[in-house]
């Protein structure tokens, strides 16, 4: 009887925990997410207990509202059927459409319009149109045609120019609409490090004058690119829209006949949100298209995944495709995520100041074409402590693939390419350190990266590849491991260290920098990235100086007040051994160091090689002068108060600012303006011929009318019209008494990159940092000198004395095959342990939601 009694109670137990099983189909009794959720809160209301599962069939389910999820409804899996890809649409299709003028329809949505929301995605099919714009967007040339360009600044105008809510447009540029307050200005402000989307007040056809209605972020310049959009006159295309909020008309031209075709209005925010408390959700093997915000986001949330899905045309200005923000143990794994508004997974969690983990990762996602609207998105953006981030495959972005804050966040085994393609100044993975503390702990080890591209905006037009980078342990980054990665064809550098300090940088392949393979660029007192950012890193040191978990962090004994040496550099504790470091351009240089010693950071044990050529490292140590001298100005032949012969300004800052003779000396005013194109004082001597691949020498006597100063010397080229090019220069402190000073540089040869046939003359050049006083110059002469071996004299400075120039022997460099023959002297000699290549990037995987990719 006890037996008996005992296995009915197991009986019963069990009954009442097993697992819940619902079923959404297209059309049935249970069709949307919302009513599946809503019977599995009835089913447990009921006393039914265990984990529940959300079967979906195959088939497209229209979502008009959220799926909200809460503690209570822990313990699911929202996943596709057997065999099954259920796609989930947040777009309405619009119908009613009739003839507005020649190829352009209208259609009444005023429905369908929330107040205060501003509607940016329209969809033929599951494709987004354009927002109508002038420039008209290219296809031919989607990234960098379909731009105007700011004009300059009338010269009357600029006292009184208000740089963030002012520009001037081209005569040519010039536009009429009917309702100026709803256009907005899409523009690649100041440096182009990303854009900004702002509205317009009023466009002066006199004037030629744009204003904004509020002040953008960053300075409006002459050069940056922009379009202007959101106006009924500028539907001018095929595949453009408009909306008249007004009336509530949608206006659209139609890429193809709209009989075989479908157009939607994107209404949905979020497809499904996860609310704090909830436990062990997972969403698996859906696809989902159209939202205007996140398509999923997990907030304070443990252990929830999402899996295997598709995300496409997903997100607004700041949607993007995944979202988890706090919590643990949370993940998004394989899922195949393009064209969202905005980054493709956000990640957050942990606590900096104890540095207890989160935990949350993303790993063995697809992304690609993220930042379809913002252009400071990128592929994962992390924020927070006990991150990982592997095996992810991104490329085809505006900015980073990765972008970190925060503190032991993993990167590792990702496959990043064609990034950084619509900006300039960025890294395929990105982190900086202004609080001292940021990045700390982290790990960028084991990531192929490679075509990283940039694009610059100068004078003369759009110029790609522009300035960026690799790797980017960017204002004061500390404590970051970087190991094992191959880096390749990137703009500028594999890798760019800004003032990162306690780094280590090993057995790394760094290969076809255009401008060198790697970099060391320290901060000054003098600049303005310690002046500006000193203050945070004290606060940020003294907030966790006295956390254990902190004690044996890498760096941290230094306190930042104490951060300038004793020669007076910040930059320290770096370490780049045990490295390949390849080139093949006569003229790109094997590393480059500003404002860093050997005595605080270390590289050594590395193999350099550029293909046969010499090794260059900008270190222009000169022997003996050469011949007469090309120049010999001592300015007794100039009557005071006029100009030298030959001698002009590059950069004129403002009217007052005056280049002439007194006493036989060369007296130069300082000066500074906010015009972008003449922000300080630059002025250069008389033309002298050039000789290609020759090296040069200038010596002059220096002095300033102030107490302190400071100068930049360098040996320069210019046409027109045709191209400037400028040797590395030398920075000389001035002070009120004479000194001598002494800058050399090397002219290119021909075949070298930087060579080009409009090269004739170089002249000398000064740059005067600063706005006050005058810089005074006399004595100066130009000889052409015998140049030294450039690896030798950077063994002497005291970098690389252990390490060697050999061919590395790679298997097949010229098709990108990275892998080390076996008696590659970079194995033998320095120490080099051959890289996991093909463990780099997506794996095979039950979770996937598509394979094979092509990587």
């Amino acid at each position: 009887m006890i037996a008996r009694c005992l296995l009915l109670f197991l009986a019963t137990a069990v009954f009442a925990r097993a697992d819940i099983e619902i079923t959404v189909l297209p059309e049935g009794p249970v069709t949307s997410l919302q009513a599946a959720r809503d019977q599995l809160r009835a089913e447990r209301k009921a006393g039914q207990a265990g984990p529940a599962t959300i079967w979906i069939k195959d088939g497209l389910y229209d979502q008009t509202s959220t799926l909200n999820l809460e503690a209570a409804d822990s313990d699911l899996t929202i996943r596709a059927a057997k065999d099954a890809r259920p796609r989930f649409n947040g777009a309405v299709k619009l119908d009613g459409f009739k003839p507005y003028k020649d190829s352009i329809v209208q259609a009444d949505v005023s429905k369908l319009l929330a107040k205060g929301v501003k509607y940016r995605q329209v969809l033929f099919d599951d494709e987004r149109l354009i927002l109508a714009r002038w420039p008209n967007f290219d296809p031919k040339d989607p990234l960098y045609g379909g731009w105007a360009i700011v004009d300059s600044i009338p010269k009357k105008d600029m006292d009184t120019h208000v740089w963030k809510s002012e520009m001037y447009v081209k005569p040519q540029d010039l536009r009429t609409w009917a309702h100026p307050e709803d256009v907005e200005l899409d523009i690649f402000a100041m440096y182009g490090w990303w854009n900004f989307i702002e509205r317009v007040k009023s466009l002066d056809p006199q004037t030629r004058k744009l204003t904004l209605q509020k002040p953008c972020s960053y300075d409006l310049h002459p050069h940056n690119r922009y379009h202007v959009q959101n106006a009924l006159e500028e539907l001018d295309a095929p595949g453009e829209w408009y909306i008249d909020v007004r009336t509530g008309t949608l206006y659209v031209w139609p890429p193809a006949p709209l009989e075989q075709h479908s157009v939607k209005l994107v209404t949905l925010n979020s497809f499904i949100k996860i609310g704090a408390g909830a436990k062990n959700i997972t969403v698996r093997g859906l696809s989902f298209t159209g939202c205007n915000g996140t398509a999923i986001t997990m907030d304070k949330t443990e252990q929830c995944t999402v899996a295997g899905c598709t995300f496409t045309t997903v997100g607004d200005f700041s949607g993007s495709a995944i979202s988890i923000s706090g919590g643990t143990d949370n993940a998004a794994i394989g899922n195949d995520i393009s064209y969202t508004g905005s980054n493709g997974i956000s990640l957050g969690g942990g606590d900096r100041i104890t540095l207890t983990p989160s935990n949350n990762r993303a790993d063995n996602n697809h992304i690609h074409h993220m930042g379809v609207f913002n252009k400071n998105a990128c592929g994962v953006g992390a924020n927070g402590t006990g991150i990982q981030i592997t095996h992810n495959l991104i490329h085809d972005g505006p900015r980073m693939g990765v972008q970190m804050g925060g503190n032991n966040i993993t990167v590792e085994y990702n496959h990043l390419h064609h990034l950084v393609m619509e900006t300039q100044d960025g890294g395929a993975i990105y982190t900086g350190g202004r609080d001292w503390i940021s990045s700390r702990g982290s790990k960028w080890n084991y990531n192929r990266i490679h075509d990283i591209v940039g694009i610059g905006q100068e004078s003369d037009g759009l110029k790609h590849p522009w300035f960026t980078f690799g790797l980017y342990p960017d204002d004061n980054t500390g404590g970051v491991d970087m190991i094992g990665n191959l880096v390749y064809r990137c703009a500028w550098t594999p890798i760019h260290m800004h003032n990162s300090r306690d780094c280590v940088v090993e057995n790394n392949i760094f290969a076809f920098g255009a401008k060198f393979q790697f970099d060391l660029h320290g901060w000054s007192k003098e600049q303005r990235f310690w002046i500006d950012h000193s203050p945070t890193m004290i606060k940020g040191y003294e907030s966790v100086m006295n956390q254990p978990a902190w004690k044996g962090m890498r760096g941290m004994e230094l306190h930042p007040r104490d951060a300038f040496r004793e020669d007076g550099t910040m930059m320290s504790g770096d370490v780049v051994k045990h490295n390949i470091m390849y080139g093949d351009q006569s003229d790109a240089k094997y590393g480059d160091i500003r404002n860093c010693t050997p005595l605080w950071n270390t590289i050594d044990e590395n193999l350099a090689w550029n293909s046969g050529h010499p090794i260059l490292t900008g270190i222009n140590k000169m022997g003996k002068d050469i011949g007469e001298p090309l120049l010999t100005e001592n300015f007794d032949k100039t009557a005071d108060g006029d100009r030298p012969k030959g001698w002009g300004f590059n950069s004129m800052p403002h009217k007052n600012v005056l280049c002439m003779v007194q006493h036989g000396q060369l007296e130069v005013d300082a000066g500074t303006s906010e015009d972008p194109q003449n922000n300080h004082t630059v002025f250069h001597g008389p033309d002298i011929p050039m000789k290609f691949g020759a090296a040069y020498r200038v010596r002059l006597r220096v002095k300033s009318s102030e107490p302190t100063g400071k100068i930049t010397l360098a040996l320069a080229a210019y046409k027109g019209g045709a191209g400037y090019w400028q040797a590395s220069g030398t920075n000389v402190k001035l002070t009120n008494e004479w000194q001598d000073a002494e800058v050399t540089g090397r002219m290119p040869a021909k075949g070298d990159a930087a060579w080009k046939p409009w090269m004739k003359d170089f002249w000398f050049r000064v740059d005067i940092q600063g706005d006050k006083g005058k810089v005074i110059l006399d004595d100066i002469v130009i000889h052409e000198a015998d140049p030294l071996n450039e690896w030798q004299a950077w063994q002497d400075a005291g970098w690389d004395k252990h390490s060697i120039v050999a061919d590395p022997l790679f298997v097949d460099v010229a098709n990108d095959n990275f892998n080390l023959k076996p008696e590659s002297p970079a194995i033998k000699k320095i120490g080099f342990k051959p890289l996991p290549i093909d463990k780099m990037g997506l794996y095979k995987d039950e979770l996937r939601a598509s394979w094979p990719v092509k990587q």
